[in-house]
């Protein structure tokens, strides 16, 4: 198979842990032991293992920008030619055929791609589809990586968070999305409330807000279904008022960018809390509070974006590909 193409080639570092030997005195004897401590995986360490992009939209250019400060290795897999992620800078990226097409395509390049890569490499699924492709390979694919969405184990299909939302809005009624990284010993380093708010149409406010019931029942119902990573769970009111999760996913959406403008590097915490890094908590500032287009959803149903919200990309490249695919859209 051809290559790996790069817009900037992606260096690829190992970190070994080191063993950190400290001195222990007995109670008894009082002889100095020197023992081994339990090494802690750093950050810096961490983030050596390469990330893998799986079917990346729009909104994953906050997740290369999070990532990318940290100069984590940055690979995207994608069947679209006019994909902003893919011009990004020090992105390399491989093209494969539509996922609804040939999924046994997409999953035999992963394994393949898994074999080139070290350290350990972190998956995110970027779209709903890919979602449903891990969900459903989670067993060929978690002995070569490391899921940092949090992947679904019923079978039931679920509604996109995006449509979730829209619905809500159409109805005149307000809607929480929770965004929430977990890691292994089931500890939340990261979290970030966004109320998305009916506004003069076809405009919606989101605004970041505290909501410490709503995170706390959002916790809780994660921790029971074992779920680590990356999740986004969407709450709005039932027809008496009472609020009520309606849907969830491990898909990064909008949120991410409007999580990182609140101070919570979603993407980054999420890389570490599966790898086992011992991560400082991020609490959000609550300062976003922004006036966002709904997106038009007729072309591609819960595929479609919530909001036309602004590139966060400053590279010309995205910018120009982003153009052209609106261009072509009409």
């Amino acid at each position: 198979m051809p290559d790996l193409e790069s817009h900037s080639p992606a260096t690829i570092t190992t970190a070994t842990p080191s063993v950190v030997l400290g001195p222990r005195r007995t109670t008894t004897t009082g002889v100095t032991i020197t023992a081994a401590r339990p090494p802690v995986r750093t950050l810096v360490e961490t983030h050596a293992h390469p990330t893998v992009l799986l079917d990346p939209t729009a909104d994953t250019l906050a997740i290369v920008q999070q990532l990318r400060a940290h100069r984590t290795p940055l690979f995207a897999v994608s069947a679209h030619r006019l994909e902003p992620v893919l011009y990004a800078r020090s992105v390399r990226r491989r093209r494969v055929p539509a996922l609804t097409d040939a999924p046994d395509r997409w999953h035999a390049l992963l394994v393949e791609l898994a074999a080139k890569l070290e350290p350990r490499p972190v998956l995110f699924a970027c779209s709903e589809r890919a979602h449903a492709l891990l969900a459903t390979s989670r067993r060929t694919l978690a002995p070569h990586y490391e899921f940092a969405t949090a992947l679904a184990t019923e079978s039931a299909d679920r509604t996109a968070p995006e449509t979730a939302i829209r619905h809500a809005l159409l109805r005149g009624e307000p809607a929480l999305e929770v965004q929430i990284v977990r890691d292994a010993a089931g500890n939340h380093t990261g979290h970030c409330v966004l109320a998305w708010a009916p506004g003069a149409a076809p405009e919606v406010v989101v605004t970041s807000v505290a909501g410490e019931d709503v995170v706390a029942r959002s916790e809780a119902w994660l921790a029971a279904r074992g779920h680590i990573g990356y999740a986004r769970l969407i709450w709005s009111p039932d027809r008496f008022g009472r609020l009520q999760m309606t849907t969830w996913s491990g898909v990064p959406g909008a949120g991410v960018a409007l999580a990182h403008e609140d101070g919570v590097d979603l993407a980054s915490l999420a890389h570490a809390a599966v790898l086992g890094a011992d991560a400082t908590p991020q609490p959000p500032q609550l300062c976003v509070v922004r006036r966002l287009a709904l997106a038009d959803p007729s072309a591609d149903g819960d595929a479609a974006p919530l909001v036309h919200a602004p590139l966060c990309s400053r590279e010309p490249l995205p910018r120009v590909v982003s153009w052209l695919r609106g261009m072509l859209a009409r």
